[in-house]
């Protein structure tokens, strides 16, 4: 149910939407272990910290001012998923030494991550495109965190394992070597990988297209709905000029009747002038 609708964002939407779209980057970054977003020491961490207090102070300022806050909660829920502080639990974890509960935070920053797509989603009104890419996401991070529990890889391993054995091209391809499951975890996942790849291959092609699509038909819609207004006003035009058109057609033939008359009476008078001067020369005779 995509709809095209024509409309500027604000600037305060535009900031939402591209730290939405940082932090996205940012999670499947450190999901790649290309940086770590969970370590107080990178700058990563403080960066993707900041973006959730500012989150954050938007979502409770506006809960704060709102009439009805059980309709905000409700309507502003993918904000609510989105300022999940993972980053700060990260380092509560390892200050009471629990790092055991690391992995289960990991799965809940996927739960951040939807949130980060709702909200674009409603920033953006587009259809399920960004679903489609969410599921993509997540499916792909999903079965990196089983593969390297499974397969007893690390998680950056895992992850581009998944990616390439998803996108048909191969782990050996890549990186000039070979990762073959041996627990039957980890072939089911291969397995699902293979198959599911292919698919989301398929969806994102199939929701782009269409997407582009809608879009050229929107715009061809508003061209129309252009056209139609102009002719509509170009009738108006020909509408007031076939009244000026009338209504002038009425006072010449005033005009012409005006006329018509005065030559009629001008006559009677001559004709009874000249009945009067005729009976006058009878009666000298």
């Amino acid at each position: 149910m995509m709809k095209v609708i024509n409309r500027k964002l604000t600037p305060s939407q535009w900031v939402f939407a591209i730290l939405a779209i940082v932090s996205i980057f940012l999670i499947i970054l450190d999901f790649a272990a290309v940086i770590n977003i969970d370590e107080p020491t990178s700058k990563w961490f403080w960066i993707s910290s900041a973006i959730v207090v500012y989150f954050a102070i938007n979502y409770f300022h506006g809960l704060y001012f709102a009439q009805d806050k059980r309709i905000y909660f409700k309507a502003h829920i993918y904000d609510l998923l989105s300022i999940i502080p993972i980053g700060l639990l990260f380092v509560g974890l390892n200050v009471f030494n629990l790092s055991g509960l690391v992995s289960d935070l990991r799965l809940l920053r996927l739960i951040r991550l939807a949130g980060l797509m709702g909200m674009l989603r409603n920033i953006f009104h587009t259809n399920g495109l960004l679903y489609v890419i969410f599921f993509t996401i997540t499916f792909l991070l999903l079965g990196a965190e089983a593969f390297a529990i499974t397969e007893h890889v690390s998680l950056d391993t895992a992850f581009w394992w998944v990616l390439s054995t998803a996108s048909t091209v191969g782990y050996d391809a890549i990186f000039g070597k070979t990762i073959p499951p041996h627990s039957i975890v980890g072939k089911f996942v291969t397995l699902v990988m293979m198959l599911l790849g292919i698919g989301i291959v398929g969806m994102l092609t199939s929701s782009i297209t269409s997407y582009l699509m809608r879009k050229t038909n929107g715009a061809n819609t508003l061209k129309t709905q252009d056209s139609i207004q102009l002719i509509l006003r170009k009738l108006d035009d020909l509408e007031k000029q076939n009244q000026e058109l009338a209504e002038q057609n009425k006072q010449m033939q005033a005009q012409i009747n005006e006329l018509k008359n005065a030559k009629n009476t001008t006559e009677l008078h001559k004709i009874k002038e000249w009945l009067e001067k005729k009976k006058g020369v009878n009666e000298n005779e």
